[in-house]
């Protein structure tokens, strides 16, 4: 079966929004990457007083031409709320396959660090 892992470091722009989500992708014989969405969340901390929940964003990638094989980008910018702040998140892809028997998805997450 296909699937994937995020790069270790994700990368932060001066505005605190990931730029660009991306990974390894192994992807088996037979099947074709179609589109990926990416989600990254990031917890607000902890302690007294702390009632909101941490900054999150979506990012996809429609279009799989001209990618480097086995890895993954999530390049066309989607929703953000938040500022995302260096240190640890998790993040969350869905890609879609096709194959001669139709169209399957896979997921996965990983904690990744955030940095400059």
């Amino acid at each position: 079966m296909p699937g994937g892992n995020w790069d270790p470091t994700q990368h932060l722009s001066a505005a605190g929004r990931v730029e660009w989500p991306m990974g390894d992708l192994t992807v088996d014989p037979g099947y074709a990457p179609t589109w990926v969405q990416a989600w990254v969340v990031q917890g607000a901390g902890m302690g007294a007083g702390i009632t909101s929940t941490g900054p999150s964003q979506n990012a996809a990638e429609s279009s799989w031409s001209g990618w480097a094989p086995g890895r993954w980008t999530a390049a066309e910018p989607g929703w953000i709320n938040g500022s995302f702040n260096p240190g640890p998140a998790l993040g969350i892809a869905l890609v879609a396959l096709r194959s001669a028997t139709g169209t399957e998805f896979d997921w996965w997450f990983d904690v990744v660090n955030l940095q400059y």
